[in-house]
C-alpha cells in the first residue's frame, strides 16, 4: 500500500473526538464554505475562484484517495478537511478547519490520527507539509508533531516552509499530559492551493 490508489478506499480513522471519513453529499455546503471563507483561506492562497466553486458544486464527493472530512465524532458534522496527497511527488499532509473550530486542538488530533494510520499502512518513509512562515501556530504544531524544516520557498506570493518528518518514527508525545489536544493551530496551506480535493 505504498502509493495513492493502492490502499483500500474509503478508509475511516477515529480518534477521541473526531472521525476522519470520506465526504458525502451532506458535506457539500460545508466544503464550499471551507474553500470560500476568507478567514479559513487567509494562509491558503485565498478563496477559490468562481470556476473552482462551480466544480465543487457539481463534482462527485468521497472518491479521492487520501482526502478526508474531519467530522465531530459525536455528531458526524464536518468541521474541516485533511489530506495525504502526492502532488509534489512525496506524501504530503495538509488540512483546514472552519474558523469556529480553530484553537480547540482538532487539527493536532486529526494530524496525529492520520499520521499514525499512515505509519501503519503506507510504505512511504517521509511525509512533508508546507505552511506559510507567518502562520506561526501551524509551524508550531508541525514542530510538535516532529517535523523539521527542509527548506524555504515562495508560492502564491508568500514565503513558505517545506517541512518533513520520518514516517517510520513514532509521533512525539502530546505537549500537555493533562490536555493533550489543545494545540490550536491555524489552517495549513494545501499542496496545490486549489480546493481541498488533494
Amino acid at each position: 500500500m505504498a502509493r495513492e490508489g493502492t490502499a483500500e478506499w474509503p478508509v475511516r480513522i477515529s480518534s477521541a473526538r473526531l472521525q476522519l471519513r470520506e465526504a458525502g453529499e451532506d458535506d457539500r455546503g460545508t466544503i464550499i464554505r471551507l474553500m470560500t471563507d476568507p478567514t479559513t483561506r487567509e494562509y491558503l492562497g485565498g478563496a477559490v475562484d468562481y470556476a473552482s466553486r462551480q466544480a465543487l458544486e457539481l463534482s462527485p464527493l468521497g472518491l479521492t484517495w487520501g482526502s478526508w472530512v474531519i467530522a465531530d465524532a459525536a455528531t458526524d458534522r464536518m468541521i474541516g478537511s485533511i489530506t495525504l496527497a502526492y502532488d509534489r511527488g512525496e506524501l504530503e499532509l495538509s488540512y483546514a478547519l472552519l474558523p469556529e473550530h480553530v484553537g480547540q486542538g482538532y487539527a493536532g488530533e486529526a494530524c496525529r490520527a492520520l499520521l499514525d494510520w499512515a505509519r501503519a499502512n503506507l510504505e512511504d518513509d517521509t511525509v512533508i507539509a508546507v505552511t506559510q512562515t507567518r502562520n506561526k501556530r501551524s509551524v508550531a504544531l508541525l514542530k510538535r508533531l516532529g517535523f523539521t524544516v527542509r527548506r524555504g520557498l515562495e508560492e502564491f506570493g508568500a514565503q513558505q516552509l517545506l517541512m518533513q518528518r520520518s514516517l517510520r518514527e513514532p509521533l512525539p508525545p502530546p505537549s500537555s499530559p493533562t490536555d493533550p489536544w489543545r494545540e490550536g493551530p491555524e489552517p495549513l496551506r494545501p499542496a496545490s492551493g486549489t480546493p481541498d480535493s488533494n
